[in-house]
């Protein structure tokens, strides 16, 4: 029996038959427990598409259906959730609060969660600087003044009030103009002076269980990322494959013991359960800064977890399976946290361009997954896309599956499947290859003349037409040549083309739908040039640079 087995083991022998309902506002911060496969768990959760469509392979899902989405003190106090839970259920929420707390000590149910106030006073971040004592060595941090008495140094910095999370109430200062008109607003208001971390930022998920402190794995924290937020602060998903790449072994050492020392802390004032850590590499330096202390579950826990679940390891557990195991007091024995190295998520927010989506492509599960929102509020979450892949290249730039996560967040055609089998030509003429120039969402890439197949076409027939349609040429297929076929997310096919006949010209719905912001143009390209453009998808250009090899590539 694995431990993972033994986890579940535990819990169900923890709770008997005992009851426990996890209450959230959003249904994907708690469907890593859904893993779990006990008989009486049960997740209430605001009625929504991805809500529905868990619901059907599990009904312990509760969904509470309004005219509005409901946050977690509202879902508590509904109607519904009064007559299913009894007096002296168990309730685990995403984040406390003391109006939840009271809520709970008035029906006689028992919230798990750590306590409310601990957690403000560790998050706020001029009460955390007091209550990390020894420990505000870690963070980047100058003084903490009240705004007035903030001085211009001619160089930038961070501003933070007491309540604000990363991305919230976190300023850039980076001009006397901006720190004179913030002075003018809130005079004698207290604020928080940190020096300005240029680089990239991680996240680890953490927990105190019982007196050991155990980290989970470290993610590329992606911030601040156009087109996908408006906040330059503002978190808008992780990478659990980058770090490997940007970290090295003595800043990830140091990573680890900056958990374990906040985590010591927290047990010292009887925390237990989740926690997570924000650090801030300076790209110059090469030091690491703590830049933020989540005192409740991170907001990528559940998704971690889920990672985790896929990897069959003979001594590990989720990182949701041990914070419901200390939040129920089980014994930690030797549990070790599942290690990743491989998965990504990526949220589109409520955008000034992007204040709606429309109707995303249909897709094939066989890369990622995605979960939509209905929110209006700025800055709020439109669209999470979860993938087992990374999707970051470096610090700030997506790779060739970050990139078709992006268009796929913000393309919209009904009845069209968005990864459907794909047919093109390879078209050569006087030692050029034609290719079909893209600017799209600001991403710079080639591919070849083609399109998806449509209506039981055979492959051949989409090529031909589609070349007609897009460059105007009528082509053959030359069937002595093996096409090049690639299966990535999608099965794509590349014909040889035969002699061509016509202009070239940019056609069909390419030339109806080209604009500044989604642009494409025909290229002739020197085929000794093909390893220095960005020709997708990257299998076809390997098999194409293979193929060419007689050529010599500059």
């Amino acid at each position: 029996m694995t431990l993972a087995n033994s986890a579940k083991n535990a819990l169900k022998k923890k709770l008997g038959t005992k009851r426990l309902f996890y209450v959230c506002r959003d249904i994907e911060r708690a469907e890593a427990s859904l893993l779990l496969g006990l008989n009486n768990f049960y997740i209430i959760s605001n009625d929504s598409y991805y809500g529905r469509q868990l619901s059907k392979k599990n009904h312990h899902i509760i969904l509470i259906k309004e005219k509005r989405i409901l946050d977690t003190r509202e879902l508590l106090t509904s109607a519904a959730a009064k007559k299913i839970i009894r007096r002296f259920d168990n309730i685990m929420v995403f984040k406390p609060t003391a109006q939840i707390e009271e809520t709970c000590r008035e029906r006689g149910w028992k919230l798990l969660n750590p306590p409310a106030a601990l957690a403000g006073q560790v998050e706020e971040k001029i009460s955390q600087v007091k209550w990390l004592g020894k420990l505000k060595k870690y963070l980047p941090l100058e003084k903490i003044d009240i705004l007035k008495s903030i001085k211009w140094k001619s160089r930038k910095f961070i501003l933070q009030f007491n309540r604000a999370h990363t991305g919230s109430g976190t300023i850039l200062i980076d001009s006397r103009v901006k720190l004179d008109k913030l002075k003018q607003q809130f005079p004698s208001r207290e604020a928080r002076v940190s020096r300005f971390v240029d680089g990239p930022c991680f996240t680890v998920n953490c927990l105190v269980w019982g007196k050991r402190v155990l980290a989970g794995n470290i993610s590329y924290q992606i911030t601040g990322l156009k087109p996908f937020t408006d906040n330059p602060f503002a978190t808008i998903g992780n990478d659990w494959t980058l770090p490997k790449t940007l970290l090295s072994k003595k800043q990830i050492t140091e990573i680890k013991k900056i958990a374990d020392e906040v985590g010591k802390k927290l047990r010292a004032d009887d925390w237990q359960g989740l926690f997570g850590i924000d650090i801030s590499l300076d790209s110059r330096t090469g030091r690491v800064y703590l830049i933020e202390i989540n005192a409740r579950q991170p907001a990528s826990t559940s998704f971690e977890s889920i990672l985790q679940n896929d990897v069959h390891t003979k001594n590990g557990a989720t990182i949701m399976e041990a914070h419901l195991m200390a939040l129920l007091n089980c014994p930690p024995k030797k549990f070790q946290l599942i290690k990743i190295s491989n998965g990504a998520q990526l949220v589109q927010r409520v955008t000034a361009a992007t204040p709606h989506l429309t109707e995303p492509y249909l897709y094939k599960p066989t890369k990622f997954k995605h979960i939509r929102y209905e929110n209006i509020k700025p800055d709020s979450d439109l669209m999470r896309v979860q993938t087992r892949f990374g999707i970051m290249e470096s610090h700030n730039n997506l790779n060739e599956h970050g990139n078709e996560l992006s268009i796929f967040i913000r393309s919209g055609k009904t009845k069209r499947i968005f990864n459907g089998p794909r047919a093109g030509m390879i078209i050569i003429k006087n030692g050029r290859l034609l290719c079909i120039e893209r600017d799209r969402f600001g991403y710079h890439y080639f591919t070849l003349p083609g399109g998806t197949l449509e209506n039981r076409e055979k492959e051949q027939e989409t090529a031909r037409r589609e070349i007609l349609e897009e460059t105007g040429l009528k082509i053959g297929i030359d069937v002595t040549k093996t096409p090049i076929v690639v299966e990535g997310s999608r099965h794509e096919t590349y014909f040889w083309a035969e002699k061509a006949k016509g202009r070239v010209r940019l056609g069909g719905p390419e030339r109806e739908r080209n604009t500044n912001g989604n642009h494409y143009s025909l290229k002739w390209i020197k085929i000794s040039d093909i390893k220095k453009i960005n020709l997708l998808p990257s299998e076809l250009k390997k098999g194409l640079i293979k193929i060419f090899r007689k050529y010599a590539f500059a």
